[in-house]
């Protein structure tokens, strides 16, 4: 029997353009714009300037050929993947595939668009890396059964080092067999730790940029004749062994329909830039704000109904949750995204900013949330939520969301989708370069090279 990493190999080198449904190609575009909206939202900010700085210095000043979302300037490709991964992951603004847990193309589509650049691929190569390394990232993470995080591993950073070794190897040429050694090479810098959670630091947000820095790392390694373990996921001390112990995860998760069923479809986008376990909550939030008799003055308590494997990340512990001292805390804080939302009837980019975590209207309703487990949650398939609010005098208002918003059951439509880019891209981008990446996107098959694309990424 066949290793998993082998598998894996073998669908990417078999896969090509052709192969990848219709529908495939349209999701991988729709997330192609979205992730490069949400990039392009960061840039300027503290932590992105940080890694371009860096990025900058590692390169030692080296000319490079690979776009900088954002930036006018270019660098070589892994480092130019450190930097766009760290933008597309900086605001937790960026997809999710809910039942394995994996950001999706924070780490895929800087190292698939780094690796294309290198050597001026065109459209049709850009869309297949992306759709094989999103497609195998989520396929590893899947076999965890949110797993990861339960042991304080965080499967973006760890999956999509997999995936963007998969991506930029078939844009390089390399054959099923150097795949599955990059797959082997991948696996020893895969990384991604939660500790993040108990101080709001900055290191997620390099998550998504390193595993795509890694995976072309990878590639490269062995392309040029290194080799990697075929065991790395599934050996005896492979990831799931490492990281999981000998229970708890199914490898069959990751091979099973593999290229017939594509689980990079259930997909979901994220309409508010803060962890996707806070969001059905904000929808209820936002449903109650929006009764008549609704009075935010009036807010004694509320309570959120929550799956137990959801709580460590953003409701413990309570204290930090409920006062959340920097704009990464916040955005793992259910009690600040569901007083946000009640306060202010919006939960956006400048909803984490260090004046807005100051609100006091805010901070009082964050203080007076409380959270209880649900044991109806149907985690980690859907991330749902029930909230209630107990009003002066005794009156509760409760909204319960079985089914987050963004999420492939109750999709954003297209349009939504559009106006999130375009609000994001406006941060960075002027409405007519904006309108070139729309438009650039949508054609991307057509296109010989990807200058139409990364032109108008160039300020």
């Amino acid at each position: 029997m066949i290793s998993v990493s082998t598998a894996l190999a073998r669908f990417a080198a078999q896969t090509d353009f052709a192969a990848v449904p219709a529908a495939v190609v349209e999701c991988v575009k729709v997330h192609l714009l979205d992730t490069i909206g949400v990039a392009l939202a960061a840039v300027g900010m503290d932590f992105a300037m940080a890694t371009l700085a860096s990025a900058r210095e590692l390169a030692g000043g080296a000319a490079g050929s690979c776009s900088v979302i954002g930036v006018g300037e270019q660098l070589p490709a892994a480092w130019a993947a450190l930097v766009n991964g760290t933008l597309a992951h900086g605001l937790d603004f960026d997809n999710t595939h809910q039942e394995s847990v994996v950001h999706v193309s924070a780490g895929i589509v800087p190292a698939a668009l780094a690796a294309c650049e290198a050597r001026s691929a065109d459209g049709r190569a850009l869309l297949t890396a992306l759709a094989v390394g999103e497609e195998a990232s989520i396929r590893i993470g899947l076999a965890a059964h949110g797993g990861f995080h339960d042991r304080g591993f965080h499967p973006t950073g760890i999956c999509n080092a997999f995936g963007a070794a998969l991506a930029a190897g078939i844009v390089s040429g390399l054959d099923a067999d150097q795949l599955a050694n990059a797959l082997g090479i991948a696996g020893s810098q895969a990384a991604g730790s939660l500790e993040f959670l108990t101080d709001g630091t900055s290191v997620k947000r390099l998550h998504g940029g390193w595993a795509a820095h890694a995976g072309l790392v990878a590639a490269s390694l062995a392309h040029h004749g290194f080799t990697g373990p075929r065991g790395v996921l599934d050996g005896r001390f492979g990831l799931y062994r490492s990281h999981l112990g000998e229970a708890g995860w199914d490898v069959n998760a990751v091979t099973d329909a593999l290229g017939a069923r594509w689980e990079l479809l259930n997909t979901a986008l994220k309409p508010y830039p803060c962890c996707h376990f806070t969001h059905a909550f904000i929808d209820c939030a936002a449903v109650l704000r929006a009764r008549p008799d609704f009075d935010v003055s009036a807010v004694e308590r509320i309570e959120c109904f929550i799956a137990a494997r959801e709580i460590p990340i953003v409701c413990e512990p309570v204290a930090t949750k409920q006062a959340p001292q920097n704009d990464y805390d916040a955005k793992f804080s259910l009690p600040y995204a569901v007083a946000t939302m009640l306060v202010r009837g919006h939960v956006d980019v400048d909803d984490f900013t260090p004046d807005a975590l100051r609100d006091p209207a805010v901070r009082t309703l964050a203080v007076r949330t409380s959270h209880h487990v649900d044991p109806t949650t149907e985690y980690p398939r859907r991330f749902g939520g029930r909230l209630r609010v107990q009003l002066h005098g005794g009156r509760v208002m409760e909204h319960h969301q079985p089914v987050n918003r963004g999420s492939a059951e109750r999709p954003l439509t297209r349009a939504e989708v559009e106006s999130k880019f375009r609000r994001n891209a406006a941060r960075a981008l002027s409405r007519a370069a904006a309108d070139a990446v729309v438009d650039a996107i949508d054609s991307l098959e057509r296109y010989a090279d990807l200058s139409a694309l990364t032109g108008p990424l160039r300020p």
